[in-house]
């Protein structure tokens, strides 16, 4: 009986071991990309009709747009591959960084026994990220099918075991039994050496307890002399003591006066303690003061700071319509001419708008001037630019204007009024322009 369940441990032993060869050792999936991590758990062996739950996780590292995963789970028996599990199982438009998500899949093996069976999984994400689609796809062994699993061989293999070692304490309490009986005898045989030895020893004992006597004897007259001696130590003793008395009350007295001169200590160091709280009080008002004015300071900083900012910002804008201005005068002759002709208009309009207002008021205030008037033939005309000054034909070619010819426009009396400038007057006009630029540029500072 006992070499059969020897012989049935080693047949476990083995097939235990075969099938621990064939199993995977880990119990999951894992894949961590640049833009993605992803993980699985399942268990890494499988019972043929039972369900079993696998759970998928899911991070990511990159905003992702269009993310779609499509997992797959394949059933292998008899050299063929059948799905046991086949869905999408996340489909998002857009994912920020960071984001995760987890799901549970219940997979079911079927009832049926073939050959070597297992669980093969394939795992495929599609998804956007800085406008790249990107495709990634995973496969891999995920579980092996048996009709009996790896826990239920081990719980047989201990069943067994246990017997086996019920068998073997069996084995050692005879054994025991054997053991405690020789040692009894050698026990008893021990005894009685044991009592020859104890008589030959209290023998010897009897005759050293009468030296021993003797000794004691001669112990005692030592002691009395020396009782004596500490009688008299003590008679010195008392009377170092009284000594001793009236010094302690000599110092009692000494520290009642000591007493009465702490008090007085103590009721100054609290009056010092109370000017102490005055003093903090006073500190931490100043304190408080002087962070006020501190942090007003810093105020006025940051305001002076945010004024050189504007006043850096104005000088840019100044910058960038000089360069506006400087490309103006790069255009062709004629637009140049033309460019010339109106911005020296609107200098002089600005620059001399006093002295033409004291003109004006000159003339109105004269009695015999008469008001000046055109032709009667008014046409209405579109502003263009506000530097550039379009004329009709008809009245240019009366006054005898040509194309990027100069004009003269002023202002009085609720109209506006354009003269032809003759080249004489060419020099003025740029004094008059260059004083009109240096006070747009001061304006434009300020």
């Amino acid at each position: 009986m006992l070499i059969r369940k020897w012989l049935a441990l080693c047949w476990l032993g083995v097939l235990l071991l075969a099938m621990a060869a064939g199993s995977v050792s880990a119990y999951g999936y894992s894949v961590v990309e640049d833009d993605v991590e992803v993980r699985m758990d399942y268990p890494i062996e499988m019972k043929i009709g039972s369900c079993y739950t696998i759970t998928f996780w899911m991070k990511t590292s990159e905003n992702l747009t269009d993310l779609t995963v499509v997992l797959t789970l394949y059933y292998h028996a008899d050299s063929s591959a059948n799905p046991l599990y086949s869905q999408t199982i996340i489909s998002e438009d857009s994912v920020e960084v960071g984001w995760t998500k987890s799901k549970t899949i219940q997979v079911c093996i079927p009832d049926a026994r073939p050959r070597d069976p297992y669980v093969r999984s394939e795992l495929q994400l599609y998804y956007t990220v800085n406008d790249t689609e990107k495709t990634l796809s995973y496969e891999w062994y995920m579980a092996i099918v048996r009709s009996q699993t790896y826990q239920e061989l081990e719980s047989e293999i201990d069943d067994l075991e246990d017997e086996i070692n019920d068998l073997k304490n069996e084995v050692n309490q005879l054994k025991d039994q054997l053991q405690e009986k020789e040692e009894a005898l050698k026990e008893l045989q021990e005894s009685y050496e044991d009592l020859l030895s104890s008589y030959s020893s209290l023998t010897e004992k009897y005759q050293q307890a009468e030296v021993e006597l003797e000794s004691l004897n001669e112990d005692y007259q030592s002691l009395e002399k020396s009782y004596q001696a500490l009688e008299d130590e003590h008679q010195a003793t008392v009377i170092e003591l009284e000594k001793l008395r009236s010094k302690y009350e000599m110092l009692t007295k000494n520290y009642g006066n000591l007493e009465e001169r702490y008090q007085s200590l103590l009721s100054d160091y609290q009056t010092t303690l109370s000017e102490l709280n005055t003093y903090k009080a006073m500190y931490l008002d100043l304190k408080s003061r002087h962070e006020d004015l501190q942090s007003r300071h810093n105020d006025l900083i940051a305001e002076a700071a945010s004024l050189r900012q504007k006043i850096a910002d104005l000088e840019r804008d100044y910058g960038e319509l000089n360069r506006i201005y400087q490309a103006t005068l790069g255009e062709s002759s004629l637009t140049k001419n033309l460019l010339f002709a109106q911005t020296a208009a609107v200098i002089a309009g600005v620059g001399i708008y006093a002295l033409l207002s004291r003109r004006f008021m000159r003339r109105a205030a004269r009695p015999g001037e008469a008001p000046v008037e055109g032709n009667g033939e008014k046409r209405v005309q579109k502003v263009l630019s506000g530097r550039r000054v379009t004329i009709p034909s008809e009245v240019a070619s009366e006054l005898g204007l040509k194309e990027g010819d100069q004009v003269e426009v002023d202002y009085g009396n609720g109209a506006i009024i354009i003269k032809p400038v003759k080249e004489v007057e060419e020099k003025p006009i740029k004094k008059r322009e260059a004083s009109g630029e240096s006070n747009s540029a001061k304006e434009e500072e300020k």
